[in-house]
């Protein structure tokens, strides 16, 4: 039995990792969550009958000991925070990004290899069925040959845009930081060794002047081809999906109905009836 605490007690915490550990209750206990709202705490431990809140970290891994740490707190704090926990003998298990600089990454990791402990960041996406049973489609050669990536993530206004006091806003790039890694981590299980980046951004939304940009699309240049990722913050959506292009054929997978379709070329025919080349398809005329 793992014995798990839980840092940050926002929405991320209350609504999707403490459920998880909790459907976990043969293999681990969470034993406590901290918050520095002591209150916020508090709620999110009644919430789920955890018996102890803390509202100092240090104080938390000192008493608790715990084997594995999850850090739900904003990244501006996850470097910090991962360190301490792993220097006190933990596992982390962190919210993306993993940090806001990849020299804090790195000493993560070199702390991880000192103490020997494991360090796993949230690339939650990657577990969805539908992406797993397509890039397995893919590894065994379905659509033949990797030629280019286009990923599409839509996050509602509400979720993020429209509140003012959120962290994401100070993250550099903003809300970018935020969700944007989802896109990268995505794109990177099939492009291999990026080696340049470009981002265009557009504001959209005037009435919130504390969002800098709600529209973005990022390509990412790799040594087997060139993907792109769009991510837009401006409408009333969720949305998450991505075309695969092969020499052979094409995935689209859709991450919210978790469903994923295999296109190839039609071997048929193509005849000329009047001034249209049509093709005859299972049946069917299609223009």
């Amino acid at each position: 039995m793992y014995k798990v605490v839980i840092a940050g007690c926002g929405l991320i915490s209350a609504k999707k990792h403490i459920p998880a550990f909790l459907a976990l209750k043969n293999k681990v206990e969470v034993a406590a969550v901290c918050d520095l709202n002591i209150n916020a705490a508090k709620k999110t431990a009644d919430s789920f009958n955890i018996r102890r809140t803390y509202a100092d970290f240090s104080d938390m891994l000192l008493k608790e000991k715990p084997d594995i740490v999850d850090i739900c707190t904003p990244p501006q704090t996850h470097a910090r925070l991962g360190i301490e926990a792993i220097e006190k003998g933990a596992h982390i298990f962190l919210e993306k990004p993993m940090a806001l600089k990849v020299s804090d990454c790195d000493v993560m990791i070199e702390a991880a290899s000192k103490f020997r402990r494991q360090v796993c960041v949230v690339h939650n996406q990657v577990f969805n069925p539908a992406f797993i049973r397509a890039r397995e489609y893919f590894l065994k050669g379905g659509i033949g040959d990797f030629l280019g990536l286009h990923i599409f993530l839509s996050t509602p206004t509400n979720y993020i845009t429209s509140k003012k006091d959120h962290w994401a806003h100070a993250l550099p790039g903003g809300i970018l930081g935020e969700s944007g890694p989802h896109g990268v981590y995505l794109a990177q299980a099939f492009l291999k060794d990026i080696y340049e980046v470009e981002v265009n951004a557009r504001k959209i939304i005037p009435e919130y002047p504390w969002s800098n940009f709600e529209d973005f699309r990022i390509v990412l240049r790799a040594k087997n081809g060139i993907g792109t990722v769009e991510l837009n913050y401006a409408s009333n959506q969720w949305a998450a999906a991505l075309d695969i292009m092969g020499t052979k054929g094409m995935l689209k997978i859709d991450l919210q109905s978790q469903t994923f379709v295999s296109y190839e070329r039609s071997k048929l025919d193509a005849f000329t009836v009047g001034l249209s080349e049509v093709k005859m398809a299972a049946g069917k005329m299609c223009a």
